[in-house]
């Protein structure tokens, strides 16, 4: 019943989380959840694509992943082994997979989601990250491009 009457009075800030292998021409975007507490986490639900995905088709896929987002409780426990984009991915194992992919978050700044930052982490826990905001409204072939430049910059290290 709290959960009931915490969704309805809290806003929204979408998120969801996008992983790109060159290693593996691969391309996963994940839609998440959000519990009451405030915890994010991944959708069984994965988008699995192989490279190279065109500009706008990725950028119309983060899009519905990002409207897919919700409120959900999470799984009462979880191995590492269970995580979505994973079970998704091509690696053969977890640590595998987190230097396979290159994580790239994607999400809205505030509850009114008008704005889309779009960070890219280099490595597992980097303590730098590649930054990048655009509007949410913005043409789905420039959001798909900007996510492919911070995947870019994550894998060279030059900005494009």
């Amino acid at each position: 019943m709290l959960f009931k009457r915490f969704r309805k009075l809290k806003q929204l800030k979408k998120i969801a989380s996008v992983y790109v292998s060159d290693k593996h021409n691969h391309i996963i975007i994940v839609p998440r959840y959000e519990n009451e507490t405030g915890v994010y986490y991944e959708q069984e639900a994965c988008l699995s694509f192989e490279m190279p995905l065109n500009p706008l088709d990725l950028g119309t896929e983060v899009i519905k992943a990002l409207n897919n987002y919700c409120f959900r409780e999470a799984p009462a426990s979880l191995k590492l082994t269970d995580w979505p984009a994973f079970k998704a991915g091509k690696s053969r194992s977890v640590s595998a997979f987190e230097k396979e992919y290159i994580y790239i978050h994607v999400g809205s700044l505030n509850v009114s989601n008008l704005v889309l930052e779009i960070c890219g982490y280099p490595e597992k826990d980097s303590e730098l990250t590649i930054n990048s905001t655009i509007s949410f409204f913005a043409p789905r072939e420039e959001l798909g491009a900007r996510i492919m430049k911070v995947y870019a910059t994550c894998l060279t290290g030059k900005l494009p």
